[in-house]
């Protein structure tokens, strides 16, 4: 007994040496380390937060893009699959240039207006030829009484008509104007000497469309403008004839093609009517 109560003394003065840790830093590290739990369960929540997020937002487009492709549609889900890109637009195309008018081409379509008869010597003259926007043709031509010269020029800017010459001033003439298919037209009958020292006649049409292009008519009892023997006792085409051929609707391509702005008459218009027209004026005496 006597052991067992020296042992037990012997641990008491032994437990009395101790002395406890300071208070102030057991909070302290307590302190500390509870801070330190804390940043690391934040951490480990955001992380997962954001691991989750991005599952999500992955599921739903790859949800979005595979409903796109199954039936065409947006869908209406939280997130929208991207727009496909559009097409580039392509520039409308180019408006074809008005076809190349050549002196073959003018000389057809002028033979072709030409009333039934004989036709030779056809010659006709483009922009290339003369070197500016103009066009000819021109032709013996024969309808039975005798060869006479018949020419026509296209221009697509022309003079503006402003009258007849007075009938004193050029006796034995004869000239009317009258307004057709929106244009103005010129009807003369003339001398190709104003003195009359030849009796060859030159009778002329002239057209000025509604756009200031020009397309004039030219004819003669005789195969040559000048120095050649009368073949006729008048030009072969009369009025209505040259009317006809100076208002006719198949120079628009070639007068198109003078002037890329440039139009002719109306559309549909024919000069057979050209009789009926008003504001007409008429000078001196008609020839033949």
């Amino acid at each position: 007994m006597e052991f067992e109560d020296d042992l037990g003394d012997a641990m008491r003065r032994t437990a009395d040496t101790f002395r406890p840790d300071d208070p102030r830093d057991l909070v302290d590290a307590g302190h500390l380390r509870g801070r330190r739990m804390r940043r690391r369960r934040t951490a480990t929540v955001v992380a997962g937060a954001a691991a989750f997020a991005a599952v999500a937002v992955g599921g739903v487009m790859a949800g979005g893009l595979a409903h796109n492709g199954s039936n065409g549609s947006n869908g209406s889900g939280v997130a929208a699959a991207p727009e496909q890109p559009s097409k580039p637009k392509t520039a409308a195309p180019a408006k074809p240039a008005a076809p190349q008018v050549t002196g073959k081409k003018v000389a057809a379509i002028f033979a072709g207006l030409l009333p039934p008869g004989k036709v030779k010597d056809l010659e006709g003259r483009g922009p290339k030829d003369v070197g500016f926007p103009f066009a000819a043709a021109q032709a013996v031509f024969d309808d039975g009484p005798g060869p006479a010269l018949v020419e026509v020029g296209l221009q697509p800017d022309g003079q503006d008509i402003e009258g007849c010459p007075p009938p004193a001033q050029n006796p034995g003439t004869w000239c009317s104007i009258t307004h057709v298919h929106g244009g103005t037209l010129q009807i003369f009958k003339g001398f190709e000497y104003p003195d009359h020292r030849a009796e060859t006649k030159d009778w002329t049409a002239t057209f000025v469309t509604a756009s200031g292009a020009q397309v004039q008519l030219s004819q003669w009892n005789s195969s040559q403008e000048k120095d050649a023997p009368i073949t006729r006792p008048n030009p072969p085409l009369d009025i209505a004839e040259m009317t006809a051929m100076v208002t006719s609707d198949s120079w628009k391509p070639v007068l198109a093609g003078l002037s890329k702005s440039g139009t002719f008459g109306k559309p549909g218009s024919s000069a057979a009517d050209s009789k009926a027209e008003t504001d007409t004026s008429k000078s001196g005496a008609a020839n033949g």
